[in-house]
């Protein structure tokens, strides 16, 4: 199956939240996590993004986000992020399906940066 015919089939997801919407949600304790390839994630990622594997994501959520982090927010409103929206749009139903508030950023980063907000290069905090 090429790519022409995986996205005719699969298509872009729809039910994204906006830029202004994504911003108030972590404003308001939202987690921002990254599901791209560590290397994408190096050469740019919004600040504060938690770079996350997808099939440790839609495994366990809660876990492949905070590890064994004490201080973890219980209830936590997870926002997915990608270049395109494609990768997160297609995960949100499964963190859902965990019992997870899950919503995804409409356009990804290159919404993020049509919006002004930045990107930052480097590996992930926790490393």
């Amino acid at each position: 199956m090429g790519l022409r015919n995986f996205l005719t089939n699969r298509g872009m997801p729809s039910g994204g939240i906006d830029l202004p919407t994504a911003l108030t949600t972590l404003a308001n304790g939202g987690v921002l996590v990254d599901v791209r390839t560590r290397r994408e994630y190096e050469a740019g990622h919004a600040p504060g993004a938690r770079l996350v594997e997808p099939r440790e994501l839609t495994a366990d959520p809660f876990t492949a986000v905070y590890g064994d982090d004490p201080l973890a927010e219980p209830d936590p409103h997870f926002v997915l992020i990608c270049d395109t929206g494609f990768r997160s749009g297609h995960l949100v139903q499964a963190i859902r399906d965990k019992g997870y508030e899950c919503d995804f950023v409409t356009g990804g980063l290159r919404t993020w940066r049509d919006g002004g907000e930045i990107l930052i290069p480097g590996p992930p905090r926790n490393q």
